[in-house]
C-alpha cells in the first residue's frame, strides 16, 4: 500500500470513520492515486492528489467530500454514480468493455449488482474471457435497472478487482430499435438480437397449401430477393460439410417442402435482424461491435437444414455474426441441469458445430447455459474454441445461499414471497417445477434451507424465476421490501460471497474449457 494511502487511512482512523480500502483497486496515474473504498454499505472512489500542480484527470469527477490530508496531499471522495462511472471509463480504459470477436467466452450476468468480483476471480483463475455485463431488457425491467446501471456496476467491480484482462458487455435479447438505442447509449459492445416475435413457430405444422401462402407473404423486399431467386439458390443443390479429420461428413439437400418450411419459419426473423443490424451500423459509424442472433426460444429444436438455411441467408445478406443461439435437442430449463438424452445431444451438436465452422465461422451461443453440468464436457470436446456460454440467474441463487446461511429469517421471507408469486412469474419460462414438492418454509430447519431450496431442482426454480418479484417488491412506504436487506447481508459477508460465486462459476468453466477440442 502506497504512502499516500497509508496517510489517508490514518487520517480517517483519527476521525473514527470505519472504512474498507480495496487494495486491488489501487491505480497510480501520473501524480494521482485512485482507489475504491467502502464506508458502511456504500462504495466510493477516492482520489489523492498533490496540493500543487496536480494532474487534471481528477477534475471531472464529482466529489461528495474534499479535503487536505497534510500540506502536500489533498483527497477527493466521489460517489459511484452515473457521472463518475462515465468519467472512470474515460480515465481508466480497463474499466470499459471491448469487442471480443470470435474469442470463446462466458457470460456472467449479475441481477443484484454485487456478484461481478466473484465472476472476475473465476475467469482470472482459468483465463477465460468474460462478458461481465450481460443482461436482457426483460431482466432489466424485472429488476428495475437501466442499461447504464448494469454497465456502471460492472465498471466499478472491474476497478475494485484491478482486472485488466478485458471484458465485454452483452445487451441480451434485444427485440426493438428502442432496445438497441438504449443499450448503445450505455456503452454495450455486444448485441444479441432476439427476432423471436418474427419466427413462425407453426411452420412445422402447416399443410402445404398454407405453407405456400405464407411463403408468398414473406418480406421479399427486405430479403433482397424473390421466391424464384430463393428456389434457384437452394433447390437441387447438395451441401457437403466435413470435419477437418474427415471422420464426420454431413450432406444436406433441400426439398421444396424443406425450403418452404425453413423460409416461412425464419426469413422474417432474419429480415428483422438485418433491420436492427443496419441501425447498429448507423450508430457505430464504422466502429466494431459484436453481433449475435438468437433463435433459441422456439418450441422445437433447430433442424440441421434450418441451421444451414439461417447461416446461408445471413451470409447472403452480409449479416456478419459472431454468435448464433440455436434451440438444441433436450430441455434447457432455468437453474437446473440439462434434461434429455446426452447421446442424442452429442450426435446432433457435432453436426451443428460442423455447420458453424463451415458457413461462419461464428460461435455457438448456449442460452440458459448455467448449471448444465452434464453437457459441458460435450461442448468442450467438440466446440470449446467456438462456444459462448451464457449464465445469469445462477449467480442470483448463489447470492441467496449467503442469505440462507447468515440471515435465515430473511431467507424464509424470500421463500414465502417467491412461492406466492411463482405461478405468475413462471409464465414466461419453460419449467418442469412441481410446486407440491416444495415444502412450506415453516417445516424446514435453518440447517436444511440450502438443501431444500437451493440444491433441489424444484426449490431452485421457484427462487430463480421470482427474482424480479423479490428485487422490486416494496413496502407501503415505498422502501424496498427485500432488496436493501439482501445487499446488506452480501456486503457484510462479501469475501465469502465472492468465493461462493467464484467456485460456482469455476464449475462451469473447468469441464468446458479444460477439455481438448476435437476437429
Amino acid at each position: 500500500m502506497s504512502d499516500a494511502i497509508q496517510i489517508f487511512k490514518r487520517f480517517f482512523e483519527e476521525q473514527k470513520r470505519d472504512i474498507k480500502i480495496y487494495d486491488s483497486s489501487v491505480v497510480e496515474k501520473d501524480n494521482l492515486t485512485f482507489f475504491l473504498m467502502r464506508e458502511k454499505y456504500e462504495r466510493k472512489m477516492v482520489i489523492i492528489y498533490p496540493s500543487e500542480n496536480p494532474d487534471d484527470a481528477h477534475k471531472n469527477f464529482i466529489a461528495e467530500e474534499e479535503g487536505k490530508l497534510n500540506n502536500d496531499l489533498n483527497y477527493k471522495i466521489c460517489p459511484c454514480n452515473d457521472r463518475n462511472s462515465s468519467e472512470l471509463r474515460k480515465q481508466l480504459p480497463f474499466t470499459r468493455p471491448r469487442v471480443i470477436g470470435l474469442t470463446p467466452a462466458i457470460g456472467t450476468g449479475d441481477r443484484v449488482g454485487l456478484a461481478t468480483p466473484g465472476h472476475i476471480r473465476a475467469v482470472r483463475k482459468f483465463g477465460v474471457f468474460p462478458v461481465l455485463a450481460q443482461q436482457s431488457i426483460r431482466e432489466m425491467k424485472r429488476t428495475a435497472r437501466a442499461p447504464r446501471d448494469v454497465m456502471n456496476d460492472v465498471s466499478w467491480a472491474v476497478f475494485q478487482e484491478g482486472y485488466r484482462d478485458g471484458f465485454a458487455a452483452d445487451a441480451d435479447h434485444l427485440k426493438t430499435e428502442r432496445d438497441v438505442q438504449a443499450t448503445f447509449e450505455a456503452g454495450f459492445t455486444m448485441y444479441t438480437i432476439d427476432p423471436s416475435d418474427y419466427v413462425d413457430d407453426e411452420a412445422d405444422r402447416y399443410n402445404l397449401e398454407t405453407l405456400k401462402e405464407k411463403f408468398e407473404q414473406l418480406p421479399w423486399s427486405d430479403l433482397a430477393c424473390d421466391k424464384t431467386d430463393l428456389f434457384e439458390m437452394y433447390l437441387g443443390k447438395e451441401f457437403e460439410i466435413k470435419s477437418k479429420n474427415g471422420k464426420n461428413v454431413l450432406k444436406l439437400t433441400f426439398s421444396e417442402e424443406d425450403l418452404l418450411r425453413a423460409a416461412v419459419k425464419y426469413s422474417a426473423a432474419i429480415a428483422h435482424t438485418l433491420r436492427l443490424k443496419r441501425l447498429l451500423d448507423e450508430l457505430f459509424k464504422g466502429k466494431s461491435y459484436d453481433l449475435e442472433m438468437s433463435v433459441d426460444e422456439t418450441s422445437t429444436p433447430t433442424k440441421l437444414l434450418e441451421h444451414l438455411f439461417i447461416a446461408l441467408e445471413l451470409k447472403r445478406l452480409n449479416i456478419r455474426i459472431q454468435g448464433l443461439a440455436l434451440r438444441f435437442v433436450g430441455r434447457f430449463e432455468k437453474a437446473i441441469d440439462y434434461i434429455g438424452d446426452l447421446e442424442e445431444f452429442k450426435k446432433t451438436f457435432q453436426y451443428h458445430v460442423l455447420i458453424a465452422r463451415k458457413f461462419g465461422p461464428y460461435k455457438l451461443s448456449i442460452h440458459s447455459g448455467s448449471d448444465k453440468f452434464s453437457i459441458y464436457p460435450i461442448l468442450g470436446e467438440f466446440a470449446g474454441d467456438i462456444i459462448h456460454l451464457k449464465t445469469a440467474g445462477t449467480s442470483y441463487l448463489e447470492s441467496l445461499r449467503i442469505i440462507a446461511r447468515h440471515d435465515p429469517t430473511l431467507f424464509r421471507e424470500i421463500v414465502r414471497y417467491s412461492i406466492q408469486h411463482f405461478e405468475e412469474d413462471r409464465k414466461t419460462y419453460h419449467l418442469s417445477t412441481d410446486l407440491s414438492m416444495v415444502p412450506p418454509v415453516e417445516k424446514v430447519s435453518d440447517e436444511d434451507l440450502e438443501k431444500i431450496y437451493l440444491d433441489d431442482n424444484n426449490g431452485r426454480q421457484v427462487l430463480h424465476v421470482t427474482y424480479g418479484s423479490i428485487l422490486t417488491a416494496k413496502r407501503e412506504d415505498g422502501d424496498w421490501l427485500f432488496r436493501d436487506r439482501i445487499r446488506r447481508v452480501l456486503i457484510d459477508k462479501e469475501e465469502e460471497y465472492y468465493q461462493t460465486i467464484s467456485r460456482h462459476i469455476e464449475r462451469h468453466i473447468e469441464p468446458l474449457w479444460l477439455t481438448k477440442v476435437k476437429s
